[in-house]
Parts: structure tokens; C-alpha cells; sequence
């Protein structure tokens, strides 16, 4: 008796890589003033992979047919050969409504890259794993009219507290903090961490930090590589 088995592995990552399946960025920004947005996918490896692309709301668990969101994707579910590449279009349905538009909304695309199964190798009574992976990345809404998101991160303020760093994000742009370090050089996040548009997020610090001292912010810069702004702690209010 022949035996397939299916394990399905589920995870977030950084980087643009799912299994065999490349994708040209680690986040994408739909602007509003654009018609749709194009995601190329290219399959590295030597056998076909089957890729299904789906948005979602933030809660990772939920089936992709639980979902629903204002984006129409097409196609949603694609083969891509070995060697070979896929587009990807987003476009957002005309009949939906995004209900900010004072600032920027947050979704997360997902990749679940299928390999091929080589059957060939399978023999009576031996059990084949076909290992699929998932990754997701971020998915940004943009309306119309937030002005400049260039330096947005040198907008922020930092506030000490007695028992860690406040962050004030005061833009109407998600910002990710990967690190705030110290006249020292030390980093004091523990990890990074996303702040909400026009909103604060109170963190744990490494060390203790005084008001007025001199940091380096490090921060995602809308291409995916990390920008440095120097600013200081304030003092809690």
C-alpha cells in the first residue's frame, strides 16, 4: 500500500523565501492611486511547485475560504515550473471599502509553496513526505493624501518609564522599530518590533536608559532595508 503523506509546516518570515518559491520583496505597499499591484514569484528548484496566494486579517490561523478582504488576488492558486517565473496581481475590489483613510492598514500575504511529489521513488508500502511551507509577508494599504512616507521613522519619540522605553509613532505610516541603540552602542530592544500609525507601544529595555541621553534608531525603510535616525529619550510626561 502506497502511503503520501502531507505535513504542511507553517511559519512567518523575513526574508523573500518559501521553500523553492522566490518572491521579489519582503513587503509590498499598495497605494491607492495605483490600479493594482504585481507580486512575481520564480521557482528556484528542479521540479514544478504548485503556489497558493492568499490575504489575511492578521490572525494566521484562519483557512483562506474564512477569509475575506477588500483585494481580489489573481490567480490564487498557480503552478509555477521549474526554472520559470509567475505574476501575481492584487487589485482591490471596487465594490469595498477600507474604512481608514487617515492612515495606513495592515494585512499579510501569504505564499503556501507546494512541491511536486516524485513518485518514482516511492515504493510499496513506503511513505512519501511532501513538505509544504507557508510564509507571510507584510501587505500595506495606503489611501491617498498621508503625504511623504520618506523619514517617517525620525518623526517618532521615545519616552523612558521606569521600566522600559514608550515608542509614539505621531505618522500616519506603520513603522518597524528593529532597534534602538544607546550612546554605548548597545542594542536595547529585545526584539524588533511594529508600531501602529498614530498610536504607542510601550516596550521592556535591555538597560536602564536616562531622559536626554543620545540613541540611534534603527527602522524598515518602505524597501526592506533598515535606516538609522538619531534622536534621544524624553522625559515621561
Amino acid at each position: 500500500m502506497k502511503i503520501i503523506l502531507a505535513l504542511f509546516v507553517f511559519f512567518s518570515i523575513s526574508i523573500a523565501h518559501a521553500n523553492n518559491i522566490i518572491v521579489n520583496g519582503t513587503r509590498f505597499i499598495y497605494s491607492e492611486e495605483t490600479t493594482e499591484i504585481t507580486i512575481q514569484m520564480s521557482n528556484s528548484g528542479d521540479s514544478p511547485s504548485l503556489a497558493q496566494v492568499w490575504l489575511d486579517n492578521g490572525d494566521a490561523g484562519k483557512l483562506p475560504e474564512e477569509i475575506s478582504t477588500p483585494f481580489i488576488i489573481s490567480p490564487p492558486i498557480a503552478r509555477i515550473d521549474a526554472k520559470n517565473g509567475q505574476s501575481i496581481r492584487i487589485k482591490k475590489a471596487t465594490d469595498k471599502r477600507i474604512a481608514a483613510n487617515d492612515r495606513e492598514s495592515l494585512w499579510w500575504l501569504n505564499i503556501l509553496d507546494i512541491p511536486s511529489v516524485d513518485k518514482s521513488q516511492a515504493t510499496e508500502n513506503a511513505a512519501i513526505l511532501n513538505l509544504a511551507i507557508r510564509s507571510r509577508f507584510k501587505f500595506f494599504w495606503r489611501p491617498i493624501g498621508l503625504g511623504d512616507r520618506q523619514n517617517a521613522e525620525s518623526k517618532m519619540e521615545f519616552i523612558a518609564t521606569s521600566d522600559g522605553i514608550t515608542l509614539v509613532n505621531p505618522t500616519p505610516f506603520f513603522i518597524t522599530v528593529v532597534d534602538i541603540v544607546s550612546a554605548s552602542g548597545n542594542g536595547l530592544l529585545k526584539e524588533s518590533i511594529m508600531v501602529a500609525p498614530k498610536s504607542k507601544t510601550q516596550v521592556n529595555s535591555k538597560q536602564k536608559i536616562k531622559p536626554g541621553e543620545p540613541v540611534v534608531l534603527q527602522a524598515v525603510s518602505d524597501y526592506g532595508s533598515v535606516v538609522e535616525f538619531k534622536t534621544a529619550i524624553n522625559k515621561e510626561k
